[in-house]
């Protein structure tokens, strides 16, 4: 008869732990090998353990190394496994490069493959390109240039004299008897412009087609740093779509790491569905960015005047490159170079040709006719010359020369305005450009660098047994997510530097203005 003591029943207990707990270590030995063998495919990184016993039965066919994940060191019964631990293989002298997606292709294609049914362009763009695209195809350029010549032609009109009038006379008399005698002559009249009016009119039209010149150069600009923001923006977007489809990668990696942790019963459902939704939001930010770097391409095309532009593969830099400013130097500039100051200024000039334009108009111009008949009869030929002149005697201009003189001091103050006002805007986007500038530079020499070296360090610790594969793929979303940061940080601090260095003029499609606003005397039938 089998007798059973107290003793027989422990150590019964002891042999089926110890047998548990071999085949739970089998299980973590499996899954770490898999995440740590250089030549494990996709495929098996990416199935989910779904049958224990399969899992075991595979473990009994690798080398009999046991990978524990951190919690799993501290609480395992490793004393109690009968399973002889090789030795862990030293990592590799490199250092290793950040995780590459390991699961299934992206869910959306990359935008140098999203053509809407185009092929994609094989060449490179760069920002160049795209400006010379931009300053050839624009078409508020030829409005521009449309205005000077339109501005000269009125200068060369407003310069020319008077055209001169000849005509015929004739004078029939009956003398008697049936007797008629003609008298045939003609005529020549001219209007002699006095008081250097056509002078003064040339002057004031010239001076509408410098500002003309001056609108046509801050047009240009304005097209130059719309298409140059534009390119840095789009350029963004596509470095932002790859770092998204890195962050996917993160997103599956984390989801079937889930999974084989709920089958090894280190987590719970709620933690599989966290990192479902985590993935699909994923997805979601991803599609998000595509639809960004779409909605930015086609507006860069628009600007470059060359909307049929299929997508291409962009280059440069989205950090601004240039020596940066500061305020003293930024404002130096703007009011020392920006054309919409130097447009106001010359138009201060052009009003004060008007006003002594006007002035000048009550002096009168000479009136000259000469005039020849002769007769046949008694073959004598009469001349006549009349001068006259208009007497500015109830019409002396007065009315003219006082809103040609309100609208010079209109132009004064409408320079001192906009000088404020560029003072003021400038204020703002220099608050802007300090603030990224600030960010980006501290995000490249700080945080970016942390957040890199703490994700190596836990990699090689995971490859030692000394961390978790999640912490790893924490560690990793963390420098992917300030990478995105750090590219929003640089577009920001590049927008900001072209602003600044742009003397802050946008609008390139915007019709570039007249050379003169509204309420100042225009063009009349003989331009003055």
């Amino acid at each position: 008869m089998l007798r059973i003591t107290p003793g027989t029943i422990l150590l019964t207990a002891i042999v089926l732990s110890g047998c548990a707990t071999t085949a739970s270590n089998h299980r973590v030995a499996v899954q770490q090998e898999t995440r740590d063998s250089p030549t494990g495919s996709p495929a098996e990184r990416s199935t989910p353990v779904v049958d224990d016993v399969s899992r075991v039965d595979r473990a009994e066919s690798v080398p009999a190394t046991t990978r524990l994940v951190a919690h799993q060191e501290e609480s395992a019964p490793v004393a109690a496994a009968p399973v002889a631990a090789a030795p862990v293989a030293a990592p590799p002298a490199e250092p290793l490069p950040l995780p590459v997606p390991m699961h299934h292709a992206p869910a959306a294609p990359m935008p140098h493959d999203m053509h809407g049914g185009h092929e994609a362009t094989a060449a490179t763009l760069t920002a160049e390109d795209f400006e010379s695209m931009a300053l050839a195809g624009n078409p508020t350029l030829s409005q521009a240039q449309a205005q000077i010549q339109a501005a000269s032609g009125a200068a060369q009109q407003a310069g020319l004299y008077f055209n001169p009038v000849i005509g015929y006379s004739g004078q029939f008399d009956r003398v008697g008897a049936g007797r008629d005698e003609a008298w045939n002559g003609g005529y020549v009249a001219q209007e002699f412009v006095m008081g250097g009016k056509l002078r003064l009119s040339q002057q004031k039209w010239s001076q509408r087609a410098r500002i003309a010149e001056t609108n046509f150069y801050a047009q240009q600009q304005r097209v130059l740093n719309d298409v140059r923001v534009q390119f840095y923006r789009t350029l963004a977007a596509q470095q932002l779509v790859d770092v998204h489809r890195e962050l996917l990668a993160n997103g599956e990696d984390n989801l079937q790491t889930s999974r084989e942790m709920l089958n090894l019963g280190q987590t719970n459902q709620a933690g599989l569905l966290n990192a479902e939704v985590a993935l699909q939001r994923d997805r979601l930010n991803l599609m998000q960015a595509e639809n960004e770097f779409q909605h930015a391409w086609r507006t860069l095309t628009s600007l470059a005047g060359s909307p049929e532009l299929t997508p291409a593969k962009l280059a440069g830099v989205v950090a601004a490159a240039d020596e940066s400013l500061d305020w003293d130097s930024a404002l130096s500039q703007l009011l020392s170079s920006s054309p919409e100051l130097q447009a106001a200024w010359q138009t201060i000039e052009h009003d004060r040709i008007t006003v002594e334009r006007e002035e000048a108009e009550p002096i009168p111009n000479l009136l000259v006719d000469v005039s020849s008949i002769h007769t046949p009869v008694t073959n004598t030929t009469e001349t006549t010359l009349n001068i006259g002149i208009p007497l500015p005697v109830f019409d002396r201009n007065q009315g003219t020369v006082e809103q040609a003189q309100a609208d010079l001091s209109q132009s004064h103050a409408e320079a001192r305005r906009l000088e404020l006002e560029l003072r003021t805007r400038l204020a703002t986007q220099f608050r802007d450009y300090d603030t990224a500038r600030q960010r980006a530079e501290d995000f490249e020499t700080t945080m970016l660098p942390k957040a890199k070296q703490a994700y190596d360090l836990l990699h090689e610790s995971y490859k030692a047994r000394r961390a978790a594969w999640p912490d790893v793929l924490m560690a990793q979303r963390q420098y992917l997510s300030l990478r995105a940061e750090q590219i929003n940080n640089q577009l920001m601090y590049r927008e900001s530097d072209v602003a600044v260095r742009g003397m802050l003029l946008t609008g390139g499609l915007t019709s570039p203005p007249p050379p003169v606003g509204a309420g100042h005397i225009d063009a009349v039938a003989k331009p003055r």
